[in-house]
């Protein structure tokens, strides 16, 4: 039987990554080595793109792009 995780995850709030799928507005991301499912505020973001987890409330998590100078991972 599969496993569905409920947990909050809190911890994800102010991680940074790269958009993996364009986000419109629902997309998935890569921060570290974890692909998370996500969504914007609304707005679309393009694939490869920098973004930070901003939000996250039940199993919503929601991203903004990042300004390509505020950038800092390496990967």
């Amino acid at each position: 039987e599969g496993y569905v995780s409920t947990e909050e995850r809190k911890d994800l709030i102010g991680k940074e990554g790269i958009s993996l799928t364009p986000l419109r507005p629902a997309g998935t991301v890569l921060v570290g080595d974890e692909r998370i499912d996500v969504v914007t505020e609304g707005n679309y973001i393009e694939a490869n793109k920098p973004v930070k987890i901003i939000f996250v409330e039940g199993m919503r998590i929601v991203v903004r792009e990042m300004a390509n100078d505020k950038f800092k991972e390496e990967s």
